[in-house]
């Protein structure tokens, strides 16, 4: 690898780190608003894209290997899926309500 790759990886990679440190703010912040609903949109989107692109896959995976490839795509492309999860009960739950202030 030439000198000239090197930062030009590093920048590829930061540009890609950019939309899923936006998405984990989004979610933090639809998280801590008092309604149920907005926290649960992010993972209930990334829920049903990772059912969708585990459909995909299998109808382009080989033959042999499609239930394992099935099986490893569903568990890879729900990892954001549990991470807003994580985010949405670990925000949501410390909320209280203002109508219990009063």
């Amino acid at each position: 690898m030439s000198e000239f790759m090197l930062p030009l990886i590093f920048i590829g990679m930061l540009f890609a780190l950019i939309p899923v440190v936006a998405l984990i703010v989004l979610q933090v912040y639809l998280s801590k608003m008092e309604k149920d609903w907005p926290g649960l949109v992010l993972p209930i989107l990334s829920g049903c894209f990772s059912v969708l692109s585990t459909l995909m896959l299998l109808l382009v995976a080989v033959r042999g290997n499609a239930i394992i490839t099935a099986v490893l795509g569903l568990v890879l492309v729900n990892i954001p899926t549990v991470v807003f999860i994580l985010i949405y009960f670990n925000l949501h739950k410390k909320q209280v309500p203002k109508h219990e202030l009063d």
